[in-house]
């Protein structure tokens, strides 16, 4: 048998110090994890709060998610500190929640989801400065496959946004330029469309002329002739009446009578004479719209020299007759007028777009010839003389008064209007001839154009 040389207490100090030993040892390996955690965090801490995407851990709590962590980043661009943070509520730095009642539980379905939830909106800082924030936020889930907290990555967006806003606008611009560039090389054929049709137009009532004067002239031949035929048909009637009573004057009063009676004279008498003027009154009307058409399409000039606008308007009127005939009646008041300085072709130019506005505002408000009317008025004011051209069409809404000059500007449907009329006049009346131009109107009940033009022409008015 072996004996125990060592004292009972002796062993137990023995076991004592390998126990101390080990918890020591047990304790500084846990002190040394503890540090390598600690600076694993530091570490975690400094990259995040250098980099500027914003980063917020929140745990989900009702009711509503409380901030356990975030990124300096997220403090500085709010205005706050981060010991301000940590611990409220996530309304904190969301403050626009308040303004978007669906916005809890958007994100919180997101989130049960497992899915990550996108947003971009207006943040407002300590100071009240704004900054546009765009943040995607993500679930994170327990063992049990709980939601417990979110993780919310982020950045100022403000410069991206006006980026994009700038390059929206210039694309939208150069688009708008090509748009108008098109728009401008068709107005530009089609004004040379006009030219040629208006050189056209003259070469045509050159043409129309001399064959209508022979028209003229032979219904001028023809009554004449009918009315010496009259005479002579008289006379030989007298003649007859004057014979002696016998057979011989019997036969010839039995012979005329008969005549009558078979190309029943007394009605072409009657007849013959309307006709003769009625085609008098064609002649004359066609010659009229001959000179009128010789007179709109003769070639401009540059030059401004005294007219008679009153005589312009109407010579309009007739060119126009085609466009307002069946929907308007037109009554003119005209003052007696000084001769006016100015381009007289470019003023027809003015006076017909004004025409064809108001007969085509008459015809979409659903006038007829009965109910239409355009109204043209002359006077004069000083030095100056006014024009106004009034319809009782449909009008123009009142937000559109202020862009009725802009170049291609037209509520008209396509083909009935290319938006330059109003352009092209407005720049005719004040800047080539230095007068004004004024429209008041109402939607239903009609529009108003006023012209005011200086006697004396444009060089004078600026002087």
């Amino acid at each position: 048998m072996t004996l125990n040389t060592h004292p009972p207490d002796a062993a137990a100090d023995d076991t004592a110090v390998k126990w101390r030993s080990r918890l020591e040892s047990e304790a500084a390996s846990l002190r040394a994890d503890n540090a390598a955690l600690r600076e694993q965090l530091t570490l975690r801490d400094q990259a995040l709060d250098v980099t500027p995407t914003f980063f917020v851990i929140a745990k989900q709590m009702a009711p509503e998610p409380i901030i356990v962590y975030c990124n300096k980043v997220v403090a500085d661009e709010h205005g706050l500190r981060r010991d301000e943070l940590i611990g409220r509520g996530i309304s904190t730095l969301t403050q626009w929640v308040s303004r978007d009642v669906n916005y809890v539980s958007e994100v919180d379905a997101a989130l049960r989801a497992g899915r990550t939830y996108h947003y971009e909106n207006e943040a407002v800082r300590r100071d009240g400065s704004k900054f546009w924030l765009g943040v995607s936020i993500r679930p994170i889930f327990d063992r049990s496959g709980r939601v417990t907290h979110s993780v919310s990555m982020g950045a100022d967006i403000t410069a991206k946004r006006e980026e994009i806003r700038k390059k929206q606008e210039l694309q939208d611009k150069l688009v708008e330029e090509m748009r108008e560039r098109s728009r401008v090389v068709i107005e530009l054929q089609l004004a040379q469309k006009l030219e040629s049709v208006g050189r056209l137009a003259a070469g045509i009532a050159h043409e129309i002329n001399t064959p209508i004067q022979y028209v003229g002239d032979g219904v001028h031949f023809l009554r004449s002739a009918y009315h010496d035929y009259t005479q002579l048909f008289e006379g030989l009637r007298s003649a007859v009446d004057a014979l002696p009573e016998g057979p011989a004057r019997s036969t010839l009063c039995l012979e005329l009578e008969a005549l009558t009676a078979k190309f029943d004279l007394d009605f072409l008498r009657a007849e013959i004479p309307k006709a003769f003027e009625r085609t008098s009154g064609g002649v004359e009307r066609v010659t009229d719209i001959v000179k009128a058409m010789r007179e709109f399409a003769h070639p401009g000039t540059n030059e401004h020299n005294p007219a008679d606008l009153n005589h312009a308007i109407g010579t309009t009127l007739i060119v126009a007759s085609n466009e307002y005939r069946y929907v308007a009646k037109v009554r003119t008041e005209f003052a007696d007028l000084p001769a006016v300085v100015c381009n007289i072709g470019e003023l027809n130019q003015v006076f017909l777009n004004l025409i064809v506005n108001a007969a085509h505002a008459i015809h979409d408000a659903g006038r007829d010839l009965s109910t239409g009317e355009i109204k043209i008025s002359t006077a004069v004011d000083d030095d100056a003389v006014i024009i106004r051209v009034r319809d009782n069409g449909c009008g123009v809404p009142a937000e559109n008064l202020t862009k009725l000059y802009d170049p291609f500007f037209t509520t008209k449907e396509v083909g009935r209007g290319t938006g330059q009329g109003l352009a092209i006049t407005h720049s005719i009346v004040v800047d080539k001839h230095g007068g004004q131009i004024g429209v008041a109107s109402g939607v239903g009940t009609g529009t108003e154009f006023t012209l005011r033009l200086p006697v004396a022409g444009r060089a004078r008015s600026h002087a």
